[in-house]
């Protein structure tokens, strides 16, 4: 290994390709989904399965990369982490029956996990707040363009190689980013730092951590603005192409809309903070959100049906997710600055199982229809804003 000082300008870049694989291997698939229905001979439903199995799996993984890492140190679990991913990015080129494609999808997100929660946890090993909030920005920036880019991506290989050329491509991606990290990537947590694997402490830390309602209400905010997406994003590919009529290789433009709108404004979220504040900010970021669902119930029938109208209406929505999710999560992952592993662990964790439950209750409810997807993301507004209006209480 040939270690890299983390405060020059190379670990951060290190810090991308840590991040690089499970910021793609989740959306590089959706434009796909009509050609791996069809080729697999299933439902819409399994075929939606492929994105909220992945949330599972990062879910699981999630629980158990924080303490382990806090014991281990952070580059053993991370390599272990990597290990998984690429094992099950090849068992998905060679998958034939869409049960072993779960199966392994299930494995990715366990193996990916380790990056967002080792790559997170190592940012606040070495920076302090500020900073280390400031280059959260800056990666949650990069994941979410690479989120927007991913389907783009996924689409012009799917029509030139097959869909199976994106499994063998995220394969690649994963071996990179790898290498370099085994190569480069410095230790984050210093021995004398790190603390015994034993059940009794974790269940501690979990216990403290839980326990806080701060910690509990700015996590599920988190989580319900991006469940919300989500269920928008998982339902896209099925609605746009088989129901109405756009083509595949357009439909990428519609998707990196909606996630290029969230970067947009995330870029500029440093200066509108400087502007108005963090709490304004959330309450400004909440209301543009509480807009989006009142948009949908006006507007007539014949336009909800349209990818325009409905595309125009998710960028507001982004717009709002964009000013405030990312507050929220900071708020979550610093309210115990001691306990940033079991922080990480517990918020992502949290915020996928919700994600993955949201994705599994829109494939059930919809049916062909922008309604049926609007009717889902609706309910998980109005719980956002019957959160929302406790949390105002709680503070004041």
């Amino acid at each position: 290994m040939f270690p890299i000082s983390y405060d020059g300008k190379w670990f951060r870049y290190l810090m991308v390709f840590i991040f690089l694989g499970a910021a793609m291997e989740t959306d590089i698939y959706l434009p796909t989904f009509p050609e791996i229905l069809n080729n697999f001979n299933t439902n819409a439903v399994m075929v939606q399965r492929i994105l909220s199995y992945n949330f599972i799996g990062i879910c699981l993984g999630s629980l158990m990369y924080g303490p382990l890492s806090d014991h281990f140190g952070r580059r053993k679990i991370l390599m272990f982490g990597f290990s998984v991913f690429l094992a099950s990015s090849i068992g998905c080129i060679f998958s034939t029956k869409i049960e072993a494609l779960l199966a392994f999808r299930l494995l990715q997100g366990f193996g990916s996990s380790a990056c967002v929660i080792v790559g997170t946890a190592m940012i606040f090993d070495l920076f302090e707040e500020n900073p280390a909030a400031k280059l959260m920005a800056d990666i949650n920036t990069l994941v979410v363009s690479l989120m927007a880019l991913a389907p783009l991506i996924g689409s012009w290989i799917s029509l030139h190689m097959g869909y199976k050329a994106n499994f063998v491509f995220i394969a690649a991606l994963v071996s990179i980013s790898a290498t370099m990290c085994f190569l480069f990537l410095p230790e984050s947590l210093n021995v004398d730092k790190r603390k015994k694997l034993q059940l009794k402490r974790v269940a501690t830390d979990y216990k403290t951590v839980l326990a806080s309602p701060v910690f509990w209400c700015n996590t599920l905010m988190t989580s319900f603005i991006f469940a919300t997406i989500m269920v928008y994003v998982s339902n896209m590919s099925l609605l746009y192409i088989e129901q109405l009529n756009v083509s595949p290789d357009v439909f990428p433009l519609y998707q990196m809309a909606t996630l290029g709108t969230f970067v947009i404004v995330s870029l500029n979220n440093g200066r509108l903070i400087d502007k108005y504040g963090i709490e304004k900010l959330k309450v400004i970021g909440l209301g543009i959100i509480f807009l989006a669902p009142l948009v949908f119930f006006l507007a007539p029938d014949s336009m909800i049906n349209t990818p325009l109208f409905l595309t125009s209406t998710m960028c507001l929505f982004s717009t709002g997710a964009g000013l405030s999710a990312g507050l929220f999560f900071a708020k979550s992952m610093n309210v115990f600055p001691e306990l940033t592993g079991i922080a990480a662990s517990l918020v992502t964790a949290i915020r996928l199982f919700i994600v993955s439950a949201a994705i599994d209750l829109g494939s059930q409810v919809y049916n062909g229809t922008a309604q049926s997807i609007i009717n889902v993301m609706t309910g998980i507004i109005v719980v956002l804003a019957s959160l929302s209006l406790l949390n105002f209480k709680r503070q004041a």
